[in-house]
């Protein structure tokens, strides 16, 4: 056969796909036609409608989203966008500002400096109405508030909880003043001042530091998990509408540390998601601090400010024994106070969206430490290939992931992974003998 006919064969092989719970971690979200291509025909297979003919590698974008757009019209989508909470309304509406279509003349979002939005993606790309996606933030818990939305953040929301007490409300919404007056001084969002180091801190007396001595994460983690207790059937009622009923759940990109925290505070609805996932009602999709957040640690990022963990971070007294084990509070390896906060991923993972060639040495440094742990515990040698190229980008590092994921039992230390801008990964997972296994796959 001809390399001619051996790449036509190649070209039109059926692919396969998940066969159940699945994960997409991205740095800037779906960016290539391949990348829309392969989570349409995920979505469409979950749901038994994608013939056949559409299971092939070469089939288009466009095709899909014409041939089966009464289905996709159906989707729902739980939409989280607590990572930019904290930061101002006017940089939030700039940055989806826009009347072309997202990914147009290559743009990011649906103009030029506008960045991607999963609501708008979707919208656009895969033809999902924009009412079937409830865009919400968990720091203004739409199951217990009734609110009017904000532009850029999240929608209306009208739960009517009849039993609310105004006194609860009241406290909560003090505490989670206290966060973005710390955020606003501890990081000046519009270079106005310098940042205060220190603001939102326990024992402290800067702006967002509370009168009860705690942090102003922990204050808010405090009350959060008190009132998610206190209207547990109000909880349980949003959560079996909107995340159980949810064919698809997206995180949006932005402050990690605060969207951490909002995880934090709210585990009652990060095991809701996560069993979503796990029980593969829905698929979750992640960007950058959306990404990070579903891994064992956060840590590795530009983006957190001096004084932001002390501030920003509760206490692991908040985070659900259903979700963490000993092994993961016990402060080796991954210190509880960065581990990510809704744990999506059992491998012993940790990301770095917006990789680039300047954190080479620190991956290959972190990957060597995890290399050493696995060795020294399980006895299996890992192939020296593999660690000593993980720096260089997310394919071998994925694969390196795999690795210790299938072997390893209380893995300490996480595998860094290097996911570049327009790089996405499809996570599978599978049960066997009552142990999860996770595979970590590169799609361009």
């Amino acid at each position: 056969m001809g390399a001619g006919a051996s790449a036509s064969v190649t070209k039109h092989v059926v692919i396969p796909f998940p066969p159940g719970p699945t994960v997409y971690l991205t740095s800037t979200g779906f960016v290539s036609e391949t990348q829309w291509t392969r989570f349409i025909q995920v979505i469409l297979q979950r749901r038994g409608v994608l013939k056949v003919e559409d299971c092939l590698r070469n089939v288009s974008r466009e095709l899909l989203v014409e041939k089966y757009k009464s289905e996709l019209r159906q989707l729902k989508v739980l939409y989280i966008n607590d990572a930019s909470y904290h930061r101002p309304t006017e940089m939030m509406v700039k940055g989806r500002s826009g009347d072309g279509k997202v990914g147009q003349n290559g743009n990011l979002g649906r103009g030029p400096g506008t960045w991607f939005f999963w609501d708008q993606g979707l919208e656009d790309l895969m033809g999902i109405p924009r009412e079937n996606i409830k865009m919400i933030q968990l720091l203004e818990k739409p199951w217990l508030f009734n609110r009017p939305g904000r532009d850029a953040n999240y929608d209306a929301s009208a739960p009517d909880v009849a039993d609310l007490d105004p006194a609860d409300e009241e406290a909560y919404c003090k505490a989670l003043k206290l966060t973005q007056d710390a955020y606003d001084a501890a990081y000046d969002a519009l270079k106005e001042s310098e940042p205060k180091v220190g603001a939102g801190q326990a024992g402290g007396s800067l702006p967002g530091c509370p009168e009860s001595g705690l942090s102003c994460a922990d204050e808010l983690a405090e009350i959060s998990t008190k009132l998610n207790k206190k209207y547990a059937e109000a909880l349980d009622k949003w959560c079996t509408e909107n995340i159980d009923g949810a064919d698809i759940i997206v995180g949006q990109g932005g402050e990690v540390v605060m969207l951490n925290m909002a995880w934090q505070a709210n585990q009652a609805i990060a095991e809701r998601v996560v069993r979503a996932v796990r029980t593969n009602r829905s698929v979750y999709a992640g960007l950058s601090a959306s990404t990070m957040v579903c891994a064992k640690s956060m840590e590795m990022t530009g983006e957190i400010q001096p004084g932001w963990i002390e501030a920003f971070a509760a206490d692991k007294k908040y985070l659900s024994n259903n979700q963490f084990d000993p092994n993961d509070l016990d402060e080796e390896g991954i210190k509880s106070n960065v581990l990510g906060a809704l744990p999506l991923l059992e491998a012993p993972i940790a990301m770095r969206p917006h990789y680039s060639d300047s954190w080479a040495d620190q991956v290959l440094e972190k990957n060597l430490l995890a290399e050493k742990e696995f060795e020294k515990e399980t006895g299996i040698d890992i192939p020296d290939d593999l660690v000593r190229n993980s720096n260089d980008g997310c394919e071998v590092a994925c694969e390196l992931l795999s690795f210790v994921s299938k072997f390893a039992k209380d893995q300490d230390r996480p595998i860094f992974v290097p996911i570049r801008n327009g790089k996405c990964i499809e996570v599978t997972t599978h049960f066997k003998s009552n142990k999860l296994y996770e595979r970590y796959r590169v799609i361009d």
